[in-house]
């Protein structure tokens, strides 16, 4: 389980500002640095989503980018979590997503809002968005959400209570189980990397979701099945370009094999599959090193 979150605006007159931290114990574990922001910005140049890990701590943390009014003033939010050893970040992709999203909709208050104030905020947020998508899919915890979705709409009009009673009666039939069998169906399927029976089964648990009023939930389940969909052609893609380097490799074309490492290294990062980015990203480094050396010495 995660241990806290953070959340980082770039704005367009300065480097960065941190607007606040939210720790799930209450005791501050974690603090950035200059250097760490750096790092940070550095690595999210290249992908959307990355995963850091420190001697303390693992970040998982994810950039979005404005839209609106917001960007004549900043070009965006890193958002991070701060993750046990034993988290798998693939587990909080769409989630993190979810609450960069969320802080958007500050608008330009998020510019000059006071860090106490946010950091109340975000400790919302990281309780609706943050913890892991199997806690909020836990039978009683759907159930409850219905509910009170139901009483908010019972106090509306004459077309918001119908759809209420009919919510109720869904409940009462146990329907909102079913959004927890499909996930659970479609978690054990992307652990046996059949990811067309995993993608299909988040989508029905989506589907469900959504028709219980259950919306940042069925985005989430959405979001997955999209992602596994995805999964298929971005391995083969990155399978071939890693052949392609051990072919260049065996000719000696290092600076061909360190741009095919590289490239194969970026799709792993899409892929959420961080021990091969590792592999192809200290690859393609080693590689381009030795290019160079190899150029400089071939001009003597």
């Amino acid at each position: 389980m995660p241990t806290g979150a953070f959340a980082i605006l770039l704005p367009l007159d300065a480097d960065y500002k941190i607007l606040g931290y939210y720790f799930k114990e209450g005791k501050k574990t974690f603090e950035l640095s200059n250097d760490l922001f750096l790092r940070l910005h550095l690595d999210h140049s290249k992908s959307d989503y990355n995963v850091l890990k420190l001697k303390d701590h693992k970040i998982f943390s994810y950039i979005y980018n404005f839209e609106g009014k917001l960007v004549r003033k900043a070009s965006g939010i890193i958002v991070g979590l701060l993750l046990n050893e034993t988290d798998k970040p693939e587990k909080f992709r769409s989630t993190l997503k979810e609450a960069s999203e969320a802080m958007e909709v500050l608008g330009l208050n998020l510019l000059k809002m006071e860090q106490k104030e946010f950091e109340s905020i975000l400790k919302d947020i990281y309780l609706e968005h943050l913890e892991p998508l199997i806690d909020s899919l836990k039978p009683d915890v759907l159930k409850e959400s219905i509910i009170t979705t139901t009483k908010l709409m019972l106090s509306g009009g004459k077309d918001e209570r119908k759809i209420a009673q009919e919510l109720l009666k869904r409940v009462e039939t146990g329907e909102h189980e079913k959004v927890s069998e499909f996930f659970k169906t479609a978690e054990s399927s992307l652990k046996e990397l059949d990811y067309d029976k995993a993608a299909k089964f988040y989508k029905k648990a989506s589907n469900l979701a959504e028709e219980l009023y259950c919306a940042d939930i069925a985005d989430s389940l959405n979001e997955k099945a999209k992602f596994c969909e995805s999964i298929p052609e971005l391995q083969k893609k990155r399978d071939k370009l890693v052949q392609e380097a051990r072919t260049y490799l065996r000719n000696e074309d290092f600076n061909s094999a360190y741009l095919s490492y590289k490239e194969a290294s970026d799709l792993s990062k899409k892929l959420v599959d961080f021990e091969k980015e590792e592999e192809y990203r200290l690859k393609s480094k080693a590689l381009e090193d030795f290019y160079k050396v190899d150029e400089k010495y071939k001009k003597k």
